[in-house]
């Protein structure tokens, strides 16, 4: 009786946990689109009308080496089954996070008590609840984008479990044909779901390694299983070593403002900055901006760098010393939690340098380690058990205070902006947004202020970027733009004048949605024109800034000038199905038979060899009849 009481109670917290939680991200649901919100979410039509086309979303997404289709899948069916809004979909990221938390909490009941670690089910519901309530993951949630990472987590949460429960029953000398099964399907959708999700595969192989250590019933099962996890490991160290190839690593960080030197030596700073972020968070640092983040270019500028690699050193020794003993290599575990799910984002990829959402899966290693702490104390001193769960309750509930305003910083987007602004006044992204939110209330001179401090700040930006987007503000704040600053246009950099594809395509759809009354849409266009068509050495730029004017053209109806621009993107981008619907389309308005029969013709084989979504197989057919 008193045991089902105990259970009750447990439940009874547990589904208080969340329940809470749902109430306290509820608010989130109302906050903006950002970044890439707007080319993976908002970019999918109204699947409605046409549901035939939602396979092309799911298997056209360009996020990823795979794709992500699980996780655009996901997208797809909101707008297949609601009402399509982004309300929905950050709803979706809520619940989604609130499954992982039941799932964190799971797992930590699994592993607590597999080590005998008194009350492990309140350790576990503790610990869960802290990582649900971590205020780092504010940003995860509400970036409706990263239901990516949150999608992924979530598979390979349930990896995790279905091994324990597998390696439970091998324990005893049962083979489960289906529990192997859900391992390996949970890892396909998570790799799916997003490609950094791999790392699940060394987390398994490490949890058997250091959490089971190999512990057998029945030894004919286990000695096989040692060997096949050690065989892994040496085979994918092995792999790695082979696979690594700095000259060509290196080669990849040519459009970033660091090297990837720098790269690594600044992650030292980052994983530590983490780390405190998970354990004593400084809220008012947090969001989802951190592109003024300092890059460390020695061991010694900033000095704080060298603290960090020999911090980081120091715990590479300690690992290896934990390995000695039983308790220690649980300890270890932990440790290679939080390192292994950072080995992919935080490493030798040309990926930006900083982002909260990194930390959602690691950062399960971290209050991993925190709940060892506590087992390693109780171990001792079995008094301490109760204190030390309420004073990590109190702890959890202080995290849950800070998430709670976080969230209503994440629920408008004016307080967002000033947010990201405050706490990162050197962040170009957060001087553009503070800009277009001036521009919003009609504050052009306060807008153009900010467009100058982000141009100010920013490490790539070309001041024919700074130009344009100063445009799109006039455009916005629908105020008139002085023939001068369109002529100055291309002046700076002459060669290649600009870089922003983002900034260029802004102001192109404005100006195809006839937003921009006040505008000199063809004095804009035939400076553009100057700049890339008519000079005897003309500029050059990345093909989508070519596809944007190409778009522009069309607006105006010029359709010899948008099929120089097409030719420009197809001669970068050859065979390329949107670029030439867009050529046939162009040479169709301008009545050129010869090139419409050649454009066609490339298309029908494109078609034929499956290169063409449904999507363009329906535009390409308004073209044949």
């Amino acid at each position: 009786m008193v045991n089902r009481l105990r259970c009750f109670a447990w439940l009874a917290l547990a589904t208080s946990v969340v329940l809470f939680t749902a109430w306290a991200y509820w608010p989130g649901q109302t906050g903006p689109a950002l970044l890439d919100d707007a080319t993976s979410v908002l970019v999918i039509g109204d699947l409605k009308a046409q549901p035939e086309l939602a396979w092309d979303y799911v298997t056209g997404d360009t996020s990823g080496p795979l794709g992500r289709p699980v996780s655009i899948a996901s997208f797809v069916l909101e707008k297949m089954y609601s009402d399509g809004g982004l309300a929905v979909s950050k709803r979706v990221n809520i619940v989604l996070h609130l499954l992982n938390g039941v799932l964190v909490i799971w797992i930590f009941c699994l592993l607590f008590r597999h080590i005998g670690t008194p009350a492990h089910r309140w350790l576990a519901l503790v610990l869960g609840t802290a990582w649900l309530l971590s205020p780092l993951y504010v940003s995860t949630v509400l970036y409706v984008v990263q239901r990516m990472a949150i999608l992924s987590t979530t598979f390979m949460l349930g990896a995790c479990i279905a091994y324990i429960y597998w390696r439970e029953k091998l324990s005893a000398g049962e083979f489960s044909g289906w529990l192997a099964i859900a391992v390996l399907a949970n890892t396909l959708l998570a790799v799916f779901a997003k490609e950094n999700a791999i790392v699940i595969i060394p987390i398994l192989l490490l949890l058997e390694s250091l959490w089971f250590q190999f512990d057998y019933k029945d030894m004919r099962f286990i000695s096989g299983l040692r060997m096949l996890t050690l065989g892994l490991i040496a085979l994918g160290a092995l792999g790695l070593l082979m696979a690594f190839d700095y000259e060509r690593l290196a080669a990849g960080f040519g459009r970033r403002y660091f090297t990837l030197d720098e790269r690594l030596l600044t992650q030292t700073r980052i994983l530590w900055d983490y780390l405190g972020q998970l354990y004593a968070p400084q809220v008012l640092r947090m969001g989802l901006y951190h592109d003024d983040y300092i890059v460390s270019t020695s061991l010694f500028d900033p000095p704080v760098t060298q603290y960090a690699v020999f911090a980081w050193l120091g715990v590479m020794l300690l690992f290896v010393v934990l390995l000695k003993w039983r308790w220690g290599r649980y300890f270890a575990m932990a440790i290679a939690w939080f390192l292994v799910g950072h080995s992919v984002e935080s490493t030798v990829l040309p990926l930006e340098l900083y982002f909260e959402h990194r930390s959602y899966f690691p950062g399960i290693g971290a209050f991993l380690l925190v709940g060892l702490v506590y087992a390693s104390l109780v171990k001792l001193w079995i008094e301490i058990k109760a204190p030390l769960l309420i004073y990590l309750a109190c702890y959890a509930l202080w995290l849950a205070m800070l998430t709670s305003s976080q969230v209503q910083v994440w629920s408008s987007h004016p307080l967002l902006i000033l947010n990201h602004l405050n706490a990162h006044p050197e962040s170009f992204r957060a001087n553009s947004d503070m800009a277009v939110q001036m521009a919003n209330l009609g504050e052009i001179g306060e807008a153009r202020k900010y467009s100058a401090r982000a141009y100010a700040v920013s490490r790539i930006e070309r001041s024919g970027d700074h130009h344009i987007r100063d445009l799109a503000l006039a455009c916005i704040a629908n105020q008139p733009v002085a023939p001068d600053q369109i002529k100055r246009l291309g002046m700076d950099n002459p060669e290649r004048p600009f870089s922003s594809v983002v900034t260029l395509h802004t102001l192109v759809k404005m100006l195809q949605d006839g937003a921009c009354p006040e505008f000199d849409s063809v004095l804009f266009a035939n400076r553009m024109g100057e700049i890339f068509l008519e000079n005897t050495s003309p500029a050059t730029a990345s093909a989508n800034i070519y596809l944007g004017l190409a778009l522009l053209e069309n607006t105006l109806q010029r359709w010899q000038l948008a099929t120089a621009y097409i030719d420009q993107f197809l001669r970068m981008s050859p065979d390329n199905p949107q670029g030439l619907l867009m050529k046939l389309h162009f040479v169709s308005a301008l009545g050129k038979v010869e090139d419409i029969n050649t454009v066609r013709s490339r298309l029908l084989e494109l078609q034929e060899q499956g290169q063409l979504t449904t999507g363009q197989q329906q535009t390409l057919s308004l073209y044949l009849e």
